[in-house]
């Protein structure tokens, strides 16, 4: 049994003189014992702490930490940015349903129904599903129109958009718009929307020379009393791609009628690793367009509310799932529990398992705004009389309804109405942001090398010529294959 000890000692010690590992070797050669006993003693502490290094390094790896990268991207003929593309712009009023509307003749069973359904009186739920099925009730007429056709009913008009233009041309006469619509209508949760350059294909210059402006009428007047007891009044304005929608926008700017808006935007696009586990998700499209938080939040939303009622309030823009949009009834009956208790589940911040948990996109654009505003001078609301607000002041049956109450005559129902808002680009340059592996394999194979160089004066050959000694040792001294390499060697010789 000692001679075999010895024997392996003796292999170890050929090993030891003939591997790159130069540092080895030295524990072996030495005149004397001493030395011999402080090579073995480092060159333990530099294998220790090399191992140390080498396991902070993987474990490094498999975490993948990113840095940012920022630059600016110049596109066009040479260096010369020719225009840049203007953004889609979502609009939606702060009035939900207009009080004209509920008000009309026929709409007393809306009206009641909206009061109760838009301020969530749950309490009065039993009390108004039992009309629903009353030949004699004016529910009875109402019970198969859906939410969303009442929000889009009674939402504002189309014509509350006054105008749009660019380089002092109307939109409709761009090249962009060329047989299509300068906007289209959205009908979201939080009402009805304007959704401006629909398809994105507007361009311009940067600062005034190519800036976009938009007129439309706040319509105060007409305001339901569930509108007009709300802490703000006006639009709520987001700058998007046209790919996504604003309703995924979880926050936009509010804008106030009776003042004069300036937008100056950046366009950026944000860039996410998708290589790095639950960085982003890489999802292009979802129901609600391009993928993004916001997006996610709202298919979660649906999937709730079909799963369980088999219906949805407001359809999304891409239907692919085939909802529909609830009934009135059901809205009461099922919809809307469902809908506030989904809403207390995804805000409650003190829940241990996330509910409805959504990561970012792999691939944002972004338009930065940078607001600044000023009221609406006389003159101005005088011009505009005369302009593109005249028609409003000189009709009745349109704007001014002496039977709701609502009249617009002066100059002053102008300024108290009418917001203008001006999108220009503060450079017609983009400029990306990019999340980047910051440390990779190559990384990981230099810091490796470096640690076993420096330390141990190793190299990967070392490694392969380690595992082929451990290899034809295990084999040679325990499976008793081939044989022992050296004769038996006397135990007094000094190691």
């Amino acid at each position: 049994m000692k001679v075999t000890e010895m024997s392996w000692v003796r292999d170890f010690r050929e090993f030891a003189s003939d591997t790159s590992a130069h540092g080895v070797k030295y524990i072996f050669e030495g005149p004397y014992k001493l030395i011999k006993l402080l090579f073995l003693i480092t060159w333990l502490a530099f294998s220790v702490y090399a191992c140390h290094v080498i396991i902070s390094s993987i474990i490094m790896f498999i975490e993948r930490p990113t840095s940012t990268k920022y630059e600016v991207v110049v596109e066009g003929s040479g260096d010369k940015v020719q225009s840049i593309k203007f953004p889609t712009i979502s609009i939606c009023s702060k009035n939900k349903v207009r009080k004209s509307y509920l008000l009309a003749d026929g709409n007393e069973a809306i009206n009641e129904y909206f009061e109760v359904a838009d301020s969530y009186k749950t309490d009065r739920v039993d009390e108004i599903l039992p009309k629903f099925d009353d030949p004699e009730s004016g529910f009875y007429k109402i019970r198969d129109m859906t939410y969303e056709e009442l929000i889009g009913a009674g939402g504002p008009k189309n014509n509350r958009f006054l105008k749009c233009q660019q380089r002092n041309s109307h939109c409709s006469a761009l090249p962009a718009f060329e047989n299509r619509n300068t906007n289209v209508s959205e009908v979201t949760l939080t009402g009805k929307c304007w959704r401006i350059n629909p398809e994105g294909r507007l361009e311009g210059k940067m600062g005034d020379y190519g800036s976009l402006k938009l007129f439309f009428w706040a319509d105060m007047q007409d305001y339901s009393d569930r509108s007009a007891d709300s802490e703000s009044q006006g639009f709520i304005v987001a700058f998007h791609d046209d790919t996504s929608y604003g309703s995924t926008i979880s926050s936009g700017f509010l804008m106030s009628p009776g003042t004069y808006y300036k937008a100056d935007l950046r366009l950026k696009e944000e860039y996410r690793n998708v290589d790095k586990d639950n960085s982003c998700d890489s999802r292009v499209n979802s129901t609600y367009g391009a993928y993004s938080e916001g997006s996610c939040i709202m298919e979660c939303k649906d999937k709730e509310l079909y799963e369980k009622c088999g219906c949805v309030n407001i359809r999304p823009p891409n239907n692919s799932p085939g909802y529909k949009s609830c009934t009135l009834k059901r809205w009461l009956e099922c919809g809307l529990k469902v809908y506030t208790d989904w809403f207390q589940e995804f805000t409650d911040v003190d829940k241990l398992v996330p509910f409805c948990s959504c990561n970012k996109a792999c691939k944002e654009i972004r338009y930065e705004a940078q607001i600044s505003g000023s009221s609406i001078s006389p003159a101005f609301a005088n011009k505009l009389s005369e302009g593109p607000a005249g028609h409003i002041i000189r009709m009745d049956g349109e704007f001014s309804r002496s039977k709701y109450d609502i009249s617009y005559n002066t100059s002053q129902d102008i300024m108290e109405n009418i917001m203008v808002l001006e999108v220009l680009f503060t450079s017609m340059q983009r400029s990306e942001i990019r999340e980047i592996i910051k440390y990779d394999i190559k990384n990981l194979l230099g810091d490796i090398g470096g640690v076993l160089g420096l330390f141990l004066g190793a190299s990967l050959f070392t490694i392969l010529e380690f595992i082929q000694f451990v290899f034809f040792s295990i084999t040679k001294y325990c499976c008793n294959v081939g044989k022992p390499k050296h004769t038996p060697i006397d135990s007094k010789e000094p190691i």
